[in-house]
């Protein structure tokens, strides 16, 4: 079968979806990756092919609405002003462009950002669709909106459920206008003007939610097309060999910690910098830092770090004694991967939602939003990570359950079985 995947955003959007690529080539499927050029050498050597989107990811990342919209604390709704401002930019020459890339495919997924765009394409090219999502999108009474910034409390169920279709009908209403353009390109009718996604979910089209239950169980609400795969991670080649200093460095003295936070933009690295160094000091611990898009990048380091640009979670973080990480649905699934305790430093969006399942969970201490970090209430959460004997354990234990669990394999089964059908 020929299965097109689509995926935009950060790395943290685009690795998932890469790796479901690799596993379905694996397969013996013909597999296009329909994402932006700078992420090819997730599927390199994988038989996959590339299919690139147009625009410079980075540099909008870098621009002074992003820097904003971090700044800002990661409000939902700066956010989607920045995103659909970018998305209208690249509009015009992304929604043909897509089109012809999926032309033939037997079954279009749209993963995240991208998902809108599995529907609309699977309607003009007379093909199936899929949905995936990192995180649990779909309005449910077990939990509040994973979307966006969570509440400091716990709200009724009904409550939950009416937040998270709130999140999505002024949403939707907000990029519509972007998809009216979108449909005329592709002369199909103007959209509907209530979330098409939550419509779908009558339609009986799968939805991949590539995440643990083993750590966050299946709401029972869902329909059953929903299904909960596990977390689709990356898993690196046997021939990589990390580099020799940073061995050295790990087998030098104790289990080191884990400190970096993605793709994600800061005003003032350096402060981040300083308060990570703080608290890992305060502990007498060592660390393994790595710098990101947000720059952090620490000069003249004491012996107890060492700094790297980027390192395959699946070989770092099970030789680390905890993390610090901006709660990433990636990172997060790493963490728990490893069995490591986790302490998340939420900036936008669905990390506030794994911070917060982290704590309830208790594989980490309560979240720290960076807007409010210090390196006093980051050097007591570390504590807590490296120093607490019930959560270490519960982190080890929930380390198995989800090494248990091959979210990719199950992928594969349920988009397989979705085209036979």
């Amino acid at each position: 079968m020929i299965v097109s995947i689509l995926a935009a955003g950060t790395r943290g959007d685009a690795q998932p979806p890469a790796m479901l690529c690799r596993a379905l080539a694996q397969r013996g499927h013909e597999v296009r990756f329909v994402a932006h050029a700078e992420f090819a050498n997730m599927i390199a050597g994988s038989g996959v092919v590339l299919k690139p989107l147009p625009g410079d990811l980075h540099a909008e990342f870098m621009s002074p609405e992003a820097q904003k919209f971090f700044n800002e604390g990661g409000n939902p709704f700066t956010f989607l002003r920045w995103f659909l401002d970018v998305a209208k930019k690249y509009s015009a020459e992304t929604t043909p462009l897509v089109r012809d890339y999926c032309e033939g495919s037997d079954i279009i997924i749209g993963t995240g950002l991208m998902d809108y765009f599995s529907k609309m394409l699977a309607q003009v090219l007379n093909t199936k669709a899929a949905h995936a999502y990192m995180q649990p999108a779909i309005p449910t009474r077990d939990f509040p909106c994973a979307l966006i910034n969570v509440p400091p409390f716990d709200m009724p169920g009904w409550a939950n459920k009416l937040e998270a279709r709130l999140y999505f009908e002024v949403a939707w209403l907000g990029a519509r206008h972007i998809a009216k353009y979108a449909h005329k390109l592709l002369g199909l009718p103007s959209p509907r003007w209530n979330n098409p996604t939550l419509a779908e979910l009558h339609n009986g089209q799968p939805f991949l939610m590539a995440y643990s239950e083993a750590f966050l169980p299946r709401p029972r609400d869902w329909p059953d097309h929903v299904e909960v795969t596990g977390f689709w991670f990356q898993d690196t080649p046997s021939s990589w060999q990390p580099p020799a200093d940073l061995v050295q460095f790990i087998e030098s003295g104790s289990p080191p910690v884990y400190a970096g936070f993605g793709s994600m933009v800061m005003k003032d690295p350096q402060s981040t910098v300083n308060a990570v160094l703080e608290a890992v000091s305060r502990n007498g611990a060592r660390a393994v830092i790595a710098a990101g898009w947000g720059g952090l990048k620490p000069a003249n380091l004491p012996p107890n770090i060492f700094a790297v640009d980027a390192i395959p979670h699946d070989w770092l973080l099970p030789k680390m004694a905890a993390s610090i990480h901006h709660g990433g649905a990636g990172t997060t699934g790493a963490s728990l991967r490893a069995g490591i305790p986790q302490v998340v430093v939420p900036f936008v969006g669905d990390q506030f939602f794994w911070g917060r399942e982290v704590e309830k969970r208790s594989v980490g201490p309560k979240r720290i939003p960076h807007a409010k970090l210090t390196a006093d209430a980051l050097s007591n959460a570390l504590g807590k990570a490296l120093n607490d004997p019930a959560m270490r354990k519960t982190a080890a234990e929930m380390g198995e359950r989800v090494r248990a669990e091959n979210g990719l394999a199950r992928a594969v089964e349920i988009i397989e079985r979705a085209v036979a059908s």
